[in-house]
């Protein structure tokens, strides 16, 4: 089961390999492989909710090129769990 602080907050991919920001607010720099959102980078000058959507408007496109969409990945199913919740991913 992933860590629930290893959840994308803007698309709410659930298994980045660190939480975007860790305690002391630092950005990982991680980019979402779900929607490229660069922590630290990306959000620094927009907001998660104005990413998120971007993203949307885009299509839910998946972004990465070099980690594989996961199989039966469903990007709206994927989404409900940040906005649900008001823009932060379920149980953080």
């Amino acid at each position: 089961m992933p860590n629930n602080a290893n959840i994308c907050p803007v698309c709410g991919y659930p298994n980045l390999f660190e939480p975007p920001y860790d305690e002391f607010s630092c950005s990982s720099h991680e980019i979402c492989p779900s929607c490229g959102v660069q922590f630290g980078y990306d959000d620094a000058t927009r907001s998660h909710q104005d990413l998120r959507e971007k993203w949307i408007s885009g299509g839910c496109k998946w972004h990465s090129k070099g980690t594989k969409m996961p199989e039966n990945w469903k990007a709206l199913e994927q989404l409900k769990k940040v906005k649900k919740n008001n823009g932060k991913p379920q149980g953080v």
